[in-house]
């Protein structure tokens, strides 16, 4: 297939990237400049204009874009730009293409349930309101925008994606200080994917024509960030004693100081319908896998 790509060079991007191109796909990228040397030589690098000016139709576009949510405080430029890093920049997309995509498969994330540790969140659940909701919404909204030229849309709403690099690489030398412990208590719930689960269902909705819709796309285990932060030491050889209080969190992080001492129980419900085989259903097997690979 021919496939373009938004955000490739990314945590996900690059795992995705490496599997599709062992099953000889065409690769387009979207990027800022066309000199990104994380990319595999084989992919074809595009910025905007140059998508513009393409002439064949791109069998499935992967929309994998976007800022990172947890990067820094949420101020209104930031706000602002987290939204023109995932919104703007799809509807740039699906402007730019001389032809419709036959396929999108876009990328969405558990905020769009909000804020809230009450009840469990399936894909029919109605969110809780705040940011994280409004952005994940109108990422949604800008994709769904591609379904008015033919194409069939797929949304996964992801879970924090674990892996070697990404979040694990960001929260690693804090867990070997022995600096791990709850945050906030602990007891919020952390919905949680490895990514070789992130790359098997997106390749599969590019080609199962079958998948429409939102999905949520989390391991079916429900555990809390205690349970978390327990399994994850463990996995270091560490302890996670030394807690971390909500209030400095906020303090350092204001209102996006949810995503940590927030978090919403969420059901992998339309996956796990259409039986989808997870590799990772366990916290620890995951964990000890991801160490095997470090």
């Amino acid at each position: 297939m021919k496939i373009l790509l938004s955000g490739a060079s990314g945590f996900v991007g690059q795992h995705l990237t490496k599997a599709l191109l062992k099953n000889d796909h065409q690769l387009f990228a979207l990027v800022k400049s066309t000199s990104d040397p994380r990319l595999d030589p084989r992919i074809v690098q595009l910025t905007l204009p140059l998508l513009a000016t393409l002439e064949e139709q791109m069998d499935v576009f992967i929309n994998l874009a976007g800022e990172n949510i947890a990067a820094r405080p949420w101020t209104t430029k930031r706000k602002e730009a987290l939204f023109q890093s995932r919104v703007t920049l799809t509807r740039q997309v699906r402007l730019s293409l001389k032809f419709p995509v036959k396929h999108l498969v876009s990328m969405s994330a558990v905020g769009f349930y909000g804020v809230t540790r009450h009840g469990t969140f399936t894909e029919e659940t109605p969110p809780k309101q705040g940011f994280a909701h409004e952005l994940c919404q109108a990422w949604e909204d800008a994709a769904n925008e591609f379904a008015e030229d033919g194409t069939r849309v797929a949304i996964f709403r992801l879970g924090v994606v674990l892996g070697p690099g990404g979040a694990l690489e960001k929260m690693r030398m804090p867990f070997l200080c022995g600096l791990g412990g709850p945050i906030a208590g602990g007891q919020q719930w952390f919905p949680w994917i490895h990514i070789a689960d992130v790359t098997n269902a997106i390749i599969e909705a590019t080609k199962d024509t079958s998948y429409t819709g939102v999905y949520n796309l989390v391991a079916p285990q429900f555990i809390t960030q205690k349970r978390f932060s327990q399994a994850y030491a463990m996995s270091l050889n560490r302890p996670a004693i030394l807690p971390t209080p909500r209030w400095a969190l906020t303090l350092i992080f204001g209102e996006m100081a949810s995503l940590l001492t927030e978090g919403a129980k969420i059901a992998p419900q339309k996956l796990e319908k259409r039986d989808f085989k997870f590799q990772f259903h366990n916290i620890d097997d995951a964990l000890s896998d991801i160490a095997k690979r470090d």
